[in-house]
């Protein structure tokens, strides 16, 4: 299980207890991109496609972004929420508008498993420029009725019935699926993932006794929580987190060998075709660094149990390439991948360092 144990680092930066957020490695980035802040200016509005389902964290996130976003840039951005397949409908719609900086796409997740899935050949890390924006990280609660009043409950329900445990996702192949994926693999046990549009319908599907566990981020699971209409059960952390009066379970407290997958999260992000012009990729580096350090989106972070989290270039193409590439493995091992990592021209994850970068693999920022 070398491929989950190394995605431990991709979000040690961003626990859940709150590690600041990461830059470039010399520390220069800001500085560059607020030197390149007017090399652009945009012509006309800006339209902004959201991956997924109104009312989720990728959802929330994202227009709060715009909305701190719109008076550094000097130009309206309207959005529009686009589900399905996983963020691939959004991700081709914006991959066939022009590449001059007008068109944004909203993310949760960096769109790898619609290539895994046989959904799209773009890569990510290759044809898009990202801005990761903040990570969250991955909960399951139920119902105040459920008769699971631990996770232990769920893993000795789940071993002794197997794939009749019914949890919810974000989508086959999404992170909340992927966390409980790891979850099942770690303890022994099978389940039945029941994909939603995003966190947001996840989570409601538990409120309304739809699945056994609702799957999905503690930023969409908070407001039920502390109103009594979810019992929360675990974060997936190895600590246990502060909310309210009280601590969260980590999920460590009951599969230890989960350890080495913590802290597990979901990533937002905007992203913008990579052959958009130089000056206009920097100048949306100052913009949404700016966006991210504003007290509307720092207020947003704390309401929802999230983490700031902002990283472009070079070192986020990489992070991408490796989340890729252990989600492809995965993904493989769980039967769920149309292609397999070979066809994807990735490495085992054991070899990443030395595969990295790939011939033709060339950064924009």
């Amino acid at each position: 299980m070398a491929h989950i144990v190394t995605r431990r680092n991709l979000l040690l930066s961003s626990s859940a207890l709150g590690i600041a957020a990461v830059s470039s490695g010399d520390g220069s980035f800001g500085i560059l991109a607020a030197q390149a802040q007017t090399a652009w200016k945009a012509e006309r509005p800006i339209q902004a496609v959201i991956q997924f389902a109104a009312g989720g964290g990728t959802d929330a996130v994202v227009r709060t972004v715009l909305k701190e976003a719109e008076p550094v840039l000097g130009q309206r951005i309207n959005a529009t929420n686009m589900p399905g397949a996983l963020g691939s409908v959004a991700l081709e719609h914006v991959n066939q508008q022009p590449a001059d900086g007008h068109t944004w796409l909203g993310c949760g997740g960096f769109v790898d498993y619609p290539r895994i899935a046989g959904m799209t050949s773009s890569v990510a890390w290759r044809d898009w420029q990202f801005y990761q924006t903040n990570t969250s990280i991955a909960s399951w609660s139920v119902h105040p009725d459920s008769p699971f009043k631990t996770f232990a409950d769920v893993i000795e329900y789940a071993r002794a019935n197997p794939g009749k445990l019914r949890v919810s996702s974000d989508g086959i192949g999404g992170l909340w699926h992927e966390a409980m994926a790891i979850i099942a693999l770690k303890a022994g046990f099978k389940f039945t993932n029941v994909p939603f549009d995003g966190g947001a319908p996840a989570t409601l599907a538990a409120v309304q006794r739809e699945v056994d566990v609702a799957g999905s981020g503690l930023h969409e699971q908070a407001q039920f929580i502390r109103a009594g209409r979810l019992r929360h059960l675990a974060v997936f952390t190895s600590q246990p987190v502060p909310f309210g009066d009280k601590a969260l379970e980590p999920i460590t407290k009951y599969v230890p060998a989960a350890a080495d997958a913590t802290p597990f999260g979901a990533v937002y992000a905007i992203a913008v075709r990579r052959q958009t012009p130089q000056p206009v990729l920097q100048t949306l580096a100052s913009v949404f660094e700016r966006a991210v350090k504003s007290p509307g989106f720092q207020k947003m972070l704390a309401d929802r149990f999230m983490q700031e989290n902002f990283l472009t270039g070079a070192a986020l193409d990489k992070r991408i390439a490796m989340m890729e590439t252990q989600r492809a493995h995965l993904f493989q091992e769980l039967g769920l991948a149309k292609k397999t990592p070979q066809e994807l021209g990735l490495p085992s994850p054991d070899k990443f360092d030395s595969w990295w970068p790939p011939q033709g693999y060339r950064p924009a920022l």
